[in-house]
């Protein structure tokens, strides 16, 4: 559901007149940008990502009324480094798509499969080094 969202608000961006013919053109820029990284770069961006999300949701229980610092500090950290991320990145290349620019099969091959691909790494190499980890803390106390 939030790649649909992702593709309903780039389909709004690319076919309304809500946005100034600069804005559209930054919005096509931003998206010819996120697919410069080639498939391999853009899954090991992708994989540094997904980590960082991954850690966010693990450090959410423990950071109690400093949550939302959690959130906005990694966030930014994502996208400060230029960090690939499925849903976000999706408007942006979606935004391609739907003016005409992209094929959907180039969405799909150029960016969602890589992009995905490290998502889902960096995601679960993160949890399984948590679990490894809590796995062998309770062991040594037993």
């Amino acid at each position: 559901m939030n790649i649909l969202g992702t593709f309903a608000f780039s389909a709004f961006a690319a076919k309304s007149s809500v946005f100034s013919p600069e804005a559209r053109a930054e919005f096509a820029q931003m998206g010819r940008h996120a697919l410069e990284a080639g498939f391999v770069t853009l899954i090991l961006r992708g994989i540094v990502a997904g980590w960082l999300i991954a850690l966010m949701v693990w450090l959410l229980p423990f950071a109690e009324s400093a949550r939302i610092w959690v959130i906005i500090i990694l966030s930014y950290l994502i996208g400060l480094a230029d960090l690939p991320h499925i849903i976000a990145g999706s408007v942006e290349t979606f935004y391609l798509v739907c003016s005409g620019a992209l094929g959907f099969g180039g969405y799909l091959l150029h960016f969602l499969l890589p992009v995905l691909i490290g998502n889902i790494v960096g995601g679960v190499a993160l949890v399984a080094v948590g679990a490894h980890a809590e796995f062998f803390e309770a062991e040594e106390q037993t």
